[in-house]
């Protein structure tokens, strides 16, 4: 179908206002204490903000006319479908560990919001796991789904909007510093190709939450060695006094 005019200024807003909402309200590095007594209610209002957005854009879409099938609410085949989901998660975990280690090797430093920002408790886990959900089926619609198909659609087709939406999602984790922009902007690329090859967001959204569960649930300490290896000296340190 053709896209409206506010379906695409919409999308133009979304891939610009994503990470200038994200750049003026969101997290930073003076607000690791904070984060560290309270990631539970972190973890919630993402959930909540995800949540709000993804429903404002299913309103403009149904207001639109533009039926769910052709932003990617689709699957017509379940078994490839699956296989791309297996495919992009396993791919998403490389393209993480690739990053983490051309990080280490070129300096570029870890955020350390991040590395609080990862559940310790199993209830903390329990909550990160219902925001990794929240994200990984808003996000995927928001960037994959909405954007993607509008953007490939209307300014140059499927590469060009895959590039715009990945650069937009990358630049979306501001917070993360550098090296977590490379890595959201990596793997916004890979999480795309199962939506070009089979038109469904299905894949990618179980990869998207099967890359955030991996490393919400352990993951984290191999993404963050060393400032896992700092709080643990100093945790070590704090009970020996």
């Amino acid at each position: 179908m053709t896209f409206t005019p506010l379906a695409l200024g919409y999308a133009v807003a979304l891939a610009i206002g994503l990470p200038l909402l994200a750049f003026r309200t969101g997290l930073r590095e003076e607000h690791v204490e904070e984060v560290t007594a309270a990631r539970s209610a972190v973890y919630f209002s993402a959930a909540v903000s995800i949540i709000v957005l993804t429903a404002v854009t299913f309103g403009i879409s149904a207001w639109q006319g533009i039926p769910p099938s052709d932003l990617g609410w689709r699957v017509e085949d379940p078994g490839p479908a699956f296989t791309w989901a297996v495919a992009a998660a396993a791919g998403g975990l490389a393209a993480v560990w690739l990053v983490v280690r051309l990080g280490q090797a070129i300096g570029l430093p870890e955020s350390r919001l991040s590395f609080v920002l990862m559940p310790r408790t199993g209830q903390e886990q329990r909550a990160f796991l219902l925001v990794a959900a929240a994200a990984a089926v808003g996000e995927e619609y928001l960037y994959r789904g909405f954007m993607y198909h509008v953007f490939a659609e209307s300014l140059g087709g499927p590469w060009t909007a895959a590039a715009l939406t990945s650069v937009s999602f990358g630049v979306a984790h501001g917070y993360q510093k550098t090296i977590g922009m490379l890595r959201a902007t990596l793997l916004g690329g890979l999480l795309v190709v199962p939506v070009i090859w089979t038109g469904s967001l299905f894949p990618s959204i179980v990869a998207h939450f099967w890359i955030n569960a991996a490393v919400g649930l352990g993951g984290w300490k191999w993404l963050f060695p060393d400032l896992a290896r700092e709080a643990e000296a100093a945790a070590t340190d704090a009970n020996d006094r």
